[in-house]
C-alpha cells in the first residue's frame, strides 16, 4: 500500500511503472457493496493479491507482491524518499481457531528488507 498523501495516485503509477490493482482518490465518493457512500479520505495506490493468489500460504502473497515490486525497486526507492508519502505491505490474516498464524521464511524478510519495506498484519479472530 502507498499512501500518497497530496500526490495522486496516478503520479505513483507514472513513477513505479507498476500498474496497482486499485487506487483511491481523496474527495472521490465510493459507494460500498450495501449501498452506503462515503467521501474518501486518503488517497491510495494498492497492489492487492485478491483474485491473483489463491492460496492460504501468506509466502505466496509476499513472493507474488515482491515478483511485481522488485524490477522497480529504484522506482519504490524515489517513491518512498517523497515527502508525505507512506509505503507498507499489509497482509490480513484470517484465525479460526485463535492460534498459529502467518510464517516468514527468510527469504521473504530478505526480499522485504531489500526494498525497504515494512511488514504490517491486521489479525481476525473468525468465530464459528
Amino acid at each position: 500500500m502507498i499512501y500518497p498523501g497530496e500526490i495522486h495516485p496516478d503520479e505513483i503509477t507514472n513513477v513505479m511503472q507498476v500498474p496497482p490493482t486499485f487506487i483511491s482518490v481523496a474527495g472521490e465518493k465510493v459507494t460500498n457493496s450495501r449501498g452506503l457512500t462515503r467521501e474518501v479520505k486518503d488517497s491510495g495506490w494498492f497492489l492487492s493479491t485478491e483474485g491473483y493468489v489463491l492460496s492460504k500460504d501468506l509466502r505466496e502473497h509476499i513472493d507474488w507482491v515482491v515478483e511485481k515490486i522488485t524490477p522497480h525497486s529504484e522506482s519504490l526507492k524515489a517513491v518512498q524518499k517523497l515527502d508525505g508519502v507512506k509505503v507498507t505491505l499489509k497482509c490480513v490474516w484470517f484465525s479460526l481457531l485463535g492460534h498459529s498464524g502467518p510464517v516468514l521464511w527468510p527469504e521473504q524478510m530478505r526480499a522485504l528488507a531489500d526494498l525497504d519495506l515494512e511488514c504490517s498484519f491486521d489479525i481476525y479472530f473468525v468465530e464459528d
